[in-house]
């Protein structure tokens, strides 16, 4: 089910923006993608279903990851 883009084979796709400042001098957008720095995806899909979109992994509660980001880390602080 890989190496084709069509209906029922599997898709994963990263799609990013070039429109970034840092991204303004290259002339070659695979270049760009490397050297560049593009660290987030626009979007993402994978296995035929889209995981990020504008940025956002969908489905994730970002203030509750956070929250629990905090009570882990003050933990470790405590020992």
């Amino acid at each position: 089910d890989l190496g084709a883009l069509l209906p029922g084979k599997q898709a994963d796709l990263a799609l990013f923006k070039l429109d970034d400042l840092r991204f303004s001098g290259s002339h070659d957008p695979v270049a760009a993608l490397i050297l560049c720095g593009a660290e987030r995806a626009d979007r993402v899909m994978v296995g035929g279903k889209w995981r990020v979109v504008d940025g956002v992994i969908e489905g994730l509660d970002i203030e509750q990851l956070i929250a629990r980001h905090k009570v882990a880390a003050a933990a470790l602080v405590r020992g």
